[in-house]
């Protein structure tokens, strides 16, 4: 039996700013799985910078292919609402590798926990955030609130990057929960590992973080324990 009995391969945004991805990941796994990393430009968080990060995705993977990943991982949320299918399909039939995408995961799960009216907390924008809210009305899953952290529209990447934990505390404090069964923050970005205990004061229902549904997603695909999940404990209690 070798160190790792597994490769995980990630397909992160170029040049980021970011370690959020990279540490949950490393946090979460097992110490017998190995993560790797590749990259694919991302210039501006908007619809057509997208689209070119998605055309990127070949290449990175086949730039990691020879180190035989057995799952591989791309957390893009709003690309994944918008060409989900197409990406884990076009991939898979290239390289032979299981891939996983926020958006199919995320409404995976929300069915599995039966949750299916949910707000999200997003950093993304009016454009992105009709994508998400269309994806899930086509799975039946109704977006009853949507908190934007930001006020005005922006394509700066770095924003996105680094968001400042008191600004989602802010937006939360002041925003209706009410009608939601479940909260998504949607970006891989949000450390909400440093706030969730406050969070929890004001969202009475499960908080889904993109990455550790795809930490999840990770585990099951690789056959392993997901019980050490924060997600798996939080999830039990509603």
């Amino acid at each position: 039996m070798s160190a790792h009995d597994f490769v995980v391969g990630i397909i992160n945004v170029s040049d980021t700013k970011s370690v959020v991805i990279e540490s949950e990941f490393r946090d979460c796994l097992p110490s017998n799985v190995r993560i790797i990393f590749r990259y694919a430009p991302l210039q501006t968080v908007s619809y057509d910078g997208l689209m070119k990060f998605l055309d990127a995705l070949p290449q990175a993977l086949g730039e990691m292919i020879d180190e035989n990943p057995d799952v591989v991982v791309i957390p893009s949320m709003t690309g994944s609402a918008i060409k989900g299918y197409e990406i884990v399909n076009m991939l898979e039939q290239r390289y032979g590798v299981p891939v996983i995408v926020p958006a199919l995961e995320i409404k995976k799960y929300l069915k599995k926990i039966r949750k299916m009216n949910i707000a999200i907390v997003s950093a993304f924008g009016v454009e992105l955030n009709l994508l998400e809210q269309l994806f899930f009305k086509n799975h039946d899953i109704e977006v009853v609130n949507l908190i934007n952290l930001f006020d005005t529209a922006s394509e700066e990447r770095l924003r996105v990057e680094l968001i400042d934990a008191d600004l989602v505390l802010d937006k939360v404090r002041s925003a209706n929960f009410d009608k939601a069964e479940a909260v998504l923050f949607d970006s891989p970005t949000y450390q909400l590992k440093l706030i969730m205990q406050e969070l929890k004061k004001y969202i009475h229902v499960p908080i889904l973080s993109v990455n550790e549904v795809l930490i999840y997603s990770t585990l099951k695909k690789l056959g392993l324990s997901t019980e050490h999940l924060s997600l798996e404990k939080s999830t039990d209690d509603f």
